[in-house]
Formats: C-alpha cells, sequence, structure tokens
C-alpha cells in the first residue's frame, strides 16, 4: 500500500507557473520518494509510478477538490473556521473556469485513482484521492504535540499558524524550520531513509530533513521545501486514516465537498459538535 501527498499548485496566478510536490509513504510511514512536478499529467504520471499497478494507493490532495459554490466558502471552511483550524478559501468566481483540481482528478482518473470522501481504513483494495489540508493538519500534530492547558478551541486558538506561503525570507525560513521539527517528531511518520538526497535543486528524492533551511536559500528554494514539507502533511493524513490507530475526521461529503483531517478525542468531539449544529456530514 502507498500513500501519496500531493502539495498542488493550484491557486489561480499559480497553477501554470509554480511546480506541484509529491510524497510518498509505504506502510511503516517511511518516506519512500519525492517528486516536482508540473502538469497535471506529470502528477498523475509519478501516482501511477508509486502504485506500481497494484491499485493499492490512496492519495491526499492539497487543494479543494470539489467547489459547487459559485461565492463565498464551501461550508467545510467554516466548520474549520470555527474550530480555529486553517481553511481554504474556495469558489466558483476565483477561478474563472474549470479548476486546476478538476483538471487533476481528471488525468488521475486515467490511471485508475477515483475520488473518494472517504477511504476505507486498512483496505488495501483501494486506489482512490481524497482532499486534505496540510496547514490544518500542521496545526494538529502541533496540538497534539504541545502540552497546554484550557478547552480545545482555546488551546487551538492559541497556536500560532505557520507563515511559510508569504513573507520575507526569515519569517519564511523561520516557520518552515519549525515546521520540519514538528515533523520529526510526529509518531508514526519516518522523515529520513536511505533512498533520498540532501540535493534541493533534485527533482526528485529529496530528504527535506537534511535541507539547512536558512536566510541563504532564495524564496524560490522556499518554495521547494514548502513543497515538500505540505507534500509530506498530506501523505500523512492519509496514512494516520489508513492505519486507523491515531485518530482521524472527514468533515463533508458528496458534491459538496469534504475535506479529510487527523483529529482524535476532544479535538474529534469538537469539530463533530459543530457538524452536528450546522448539519454537515462528518465520519
Amino acid at each position: 500500500m502507498r500513500f501519496v501527498g500531493c502539495a498542488l499548485a493550484w491557486r489561480p496566478g499559480e497553477a501554470k507557473e509554480k511546480m506541484s510536490c509529491l510524497v510518498a509513504l509505504d506502510e511503516r510511514g517511511n518516506i519512500i520518494a519525492n517528486t516536482f512536478a508540473a502538469t497535471v499529467e506529470e502528477i498523475a504520471e509519478a501516482v501511477e509510478g508509486y502504485d506500481a499497478e497494484h491499485h493499492e494507493i490512496i492519495v491526499g490532495v492539497d487543494a479543494p477538490l470539489l467547489v459547487p459554490n459559485e461565492r463565498g466558502t464551501r461550508s467545510v471552511e467554516r466548520i474549520l473556521s470555527r474550530v480555529s483550524l486553517p481553511a481554504y478559501s474556495a469558489s466558483r468566481k476565483i477561478f474563472g473556469g474549470e479548476t486546476r483540481s478538476e483538471e487533476l482528478l481528471a488525468a488521475l482518473e486515467e490511471v485508475g485513482v477515483e475520488y473518494t470522501d472517504f477511504p476505507f481504513h486498512g483496505d488495501r483494495d483501494q486506489s482512490v484521492v481524497v482532499e486534505v489540508d496540510s496547514m490544518a493538519t500542521l496545526k494538529v500534530i502541533s496540538f497534539e504535540q504541545s502540552q497546554g492547558n484550557g478547552n480545545v478551541l482555546q488551546r487551538l486558538k492559541e497556536i500560532e499558524e505557520p507563515k511559510f506561503r508569504k513573507g520575507n525570507k526569515e519569517s519564511r525560513a523561520r516557520a518552515l524550520k519549525d515546521a520540519v521539527g514538528i515533523l520529526w517528531n510526529t509518531p508514526g511518520l519516518r522523515l529520513r531513509t536511505g533512498n533520498l538526497s540532501a540535493d534541493l535543486q533534485s527533482p526528485e528524492n529529496v530528504d527535506v530533513s537534511k535541507i539547512d533551511i536558512t536566510l541563504e536559500l532564495s524564496h524560490a528554494e522556499l518554495d521547494r521545501v514548502m513543497g515538500l514539507v505540505e507534500g509530506t502533511l498530506a501523505a500523512y493524513a492519509v496514512y494516520r486514516h489508513w492505519k486507523g490507530r491515531d485518530g482521524s475526521i472527514i468533515v463533508g461529503s458528496g458534491s459538496q465537498g469534504s475535506v479529510l483531517l487527523p483529529a482524535s478525542g476532544a479535538l474529534y468531539d469538537r469539530i463533530a459538535e459543530e457538524c452536528r449544529a450546522a448539519g454537515i456530514p462528518y465520519a
């Protein structure tokens, strides 16, 4: 079984200019490969290669896959914002036509990977793609690693959201370095394996834990590190869900859009409470 996280360049203005990044995990949580890709066809080709025609793969895409609303925000985004978790702000209007995610779903379908709103726990006989949110996943992991007091919502509000997408090089480098540290200390996830290198310019198989994240890196190089971080978070989200051990939740369902997140205990209960209040399905 393979678990692939895709940090998709999907926002207007970046979809045709920035590289997307894929990170693949095995069943033990080892990072076995990663790839930078420019087009949705290249992404689908990489996914097909990771799967090796076994039809045993779950792809988590860090982007809004289904956007039914013409304006405003999706219902899943409103739920996440109520519990102080980062959320996309997506509507049909901002894309002015077909979204990059829809193009990706079509390309993945060509290689036998179909959209789902619920990958099955522990089932190897599936080849599916689901939506995840890397920033929300990172905040959940930070929440789980923290030792703060108070209720869930208060603790989540106190955790600062990393600002590695925008800003000066100093703030971006610091946020990315902190994110790598959080990933390094995430139970079940193994960042460093023997087949990865410290060459950030390599088109594939880069060991993000070996990169010296400093002000010497250009913004373009920081973007590559960011892709590796977001791809790893996306892969971890689907891997953790499949393992069914540490907890996860899926907010939303069907054509209205859904997001898979790691969550357990009081955090799961808090998100579920908001879903019930809003009449939003969850699992």
